[in-house]
């Protein structure tokens, strides 16, 4: 089966893969490290199709997305090869480069709070953070009432004779 890459894209619209990945980029495809992806005859000719108008009608890139995507279901699935396998990272965990973390910083903090949903941030598409929500239940203040004193707390623990500075 034939197998197609960015640069069979940027071939066949002559023009140069940086531009082929840019455009991509903004369409939410390839958002993450890597761009050793492959597609098959039919989703090559889908994203050629999204992706033709835009070069050549010079529509400029929406760099500032963080490849947040204009159309659903546009983002690729990562070959193995390029997804690191991370201990306890439970399966569809959202991945972030860390430029996207940065800009969004607050916003993905905000969303694993409120969702749940745990996000890994990576660098060159090596795994250096993972932001999880806190614990459930109420874990500050879970110990209060628990502890118990034992002895004096007032008196200086050393007789004044055993004082280095009395002496």
């Amino acid at each position: 089966m034939q197998r197609y890459t960015v640069k069979d894209m940027a071939a066949a619209l002559g023009v140069e893969p940086n531009t082929v990945r840019r455009h991509l980029r903004s369409l939410g495809v390839c958002r993450n490290a890597g761009w050793r992806h492959e597609w098959d005859g039919a989703r090559y000719r889908e994203l050629l199709e999204l992706v033709e108008p835009r070069i050549v009608g010079n529509i400029p890139t929406n760099r500032g997305a963080g490849g947040a995507g204009t159309y659903e279901g546009l983002q690729e699935m990562q070959s193995a090869y390029e997804v690191p396998d991370v201990p306890g990272m439970p399966a569809g965990m959202e991945e972030m480069q860390i430029s996207t973390f940065k800009a969004t910083c607050l916003a993905v903090l905000e969303r694993v709070g409120k969702t749940g949903q745990p996000v890994l941030v990576t660098r060159f598409g090596k795994p250096v953070a993972q932001i999880v929500p806190p614990p459930s239940g109420a874990w500050l203040g879970a110990m209060a009432g628990t502890g118990q004193v034992l002895g004096d707390i007032v008196s200086p623990a050393l007789g004044e004779d055993e004082w280095e500075a009395l002496q």
